[in-house]
């Protein structure tokens, strides 16, 4: 029977198979059903900064009688921080306690500061590892690129200054260089990269005539993007790669695997089709492998990497060849 253990951030999973954080993974009994399910690992839902921050303005505001009392507006915001903290806490503990498999408690956050102090929080209540989900859209025209890169690179340095835990970074591939800013922080010594974060995105509605949002879900053929850049990078950096988005199937996990990725994030396709999806994925790797020789996974990961494939086929030929095929359709 063929091995489909890994290891993710220095934790030992039986599969390469995480559920990402979404919904799905916002309660106890979800993430109980998560482990049943035959998950490897499980990354909580997000706890946001601007959450955090914007529930204790609301009960502060709120507090009108106290307004005129600084000091009483801000115990009232700091006590309204503090129950969303230690709800997120609870079920760090709860789950720590009610599962085997790996807990990664996630924090999306916005700037460096106050959320550490949370982190160094999550730490101590059993989380195993910390997800940073750092979310930039870089709108201001007077704001260059070398100034987010920075402020990227002085956030996961914090952290990594402040964190004993594995700690893993879920970002955008919104860079000019980012082959150079996945080699910067390897520098900063993180442990793992999730490649790539889905943003939100809004959308139109031409009937109303209104701003609505997109679909978060993702599409079976948007894995290539995060498979490339795994294929790439995973022989230059010592850290874990982990990909996400448009993983929908068995196939789609072992051409990441293939690539070099150490596991994936799975999100949409649990939404989609429920979390019976994990045991036909698991299943579809399983018997590749055994089709294919393969009793563990470490045999054939990153076995057409960059390393070991030819390097242009994941650079510039594919595209001069796209272009070639369509000239020769047309002729």
């Amino acid at each position: 029977m063929a091995d489909l253990s890994t290891s993710y951030l220095g934790l030992k999973l039986k599969n390469p198979l995480i559920a990402a954080s979404s919904p799905l993974t916002a309660t106890l009994d979800n993430l109980k059903r998560c482990e049943d399910a035959g998950l490897g690992a499980v990354v909580l839902k997000s706890i946001f900064e601007e959450q955090i921050e914007a529930a204790g303005e609301k009960t502060a505001d709120h507090g009108e009688a106290y307004s005129a009392h600084t000091d009483a507006y801000e115990f009232l915001r700091e006590a309204s921080k503090e129950r969303h903290i230690d709800a997120y806490l609870a079920l760090v503990e709860d789950a720590k306690q009610a599962l085997d498999i790996p807990v990664i408690a996630s924090i999306n956050c916005r700037s460096n500061g106050k959320w550490i102090e949370y982190a160094k929080r999550f730490s101590a209540v059993g989380a195993d590892a910390i997800e940073l989900n750092h979310y930039v859209v870089a709108t201001d025209v007077e704001v260059d690129g070398a100034e987010v890169e920075k402020e990227y690179l002085s956030l996961v340095k914090s952290a990594r200054k402040a964190l004993g835990l594995p700690l893993s970074l879920k970002m955008s591939p919104a860079f000019s260089s980012l082959a150079n800013m996945l080699r910067r922080f390897d520098e900063a010594q993180i442990d793992g990269v999730v490649l790539f974060n889905r943003f939100y995105n809004p959308d139109i509605n031409i009937e109303r005539m209104q701003m609505v949002p997109a679909s978060m879900l993702s599409g079976k053929d948007e894995y290539t993007l995060s498979m490339r850049w795994a294929a790439l990078m995973s022989p230059q950096v010592r850290y874990d790669i982990c990909t996400s988005t448009g993983i929908w199937d068995g196939k789609t996990v072992i051409k990441q695997l293939l690539a070099g990725a150490k596991c994936v994030q799975l999100c949409s396709v649990l939404l989609k089709q429920g979390l019976s999806a994990v045991f036909k994925i698991e299943s579809e790797i399983g018997q590749w492998m055994e089709e294919n020789g393969y009793e563990s996974i470490d045999e054939f990961r990153g076995k057409l990497s960059h390393e070991h494939a030819d390097p242009m086929t994941w650079e510039r030929v594919q595209y001069v060849k796209s272009i070639l095929d369509a000239d020769t359709r047309k002729e």
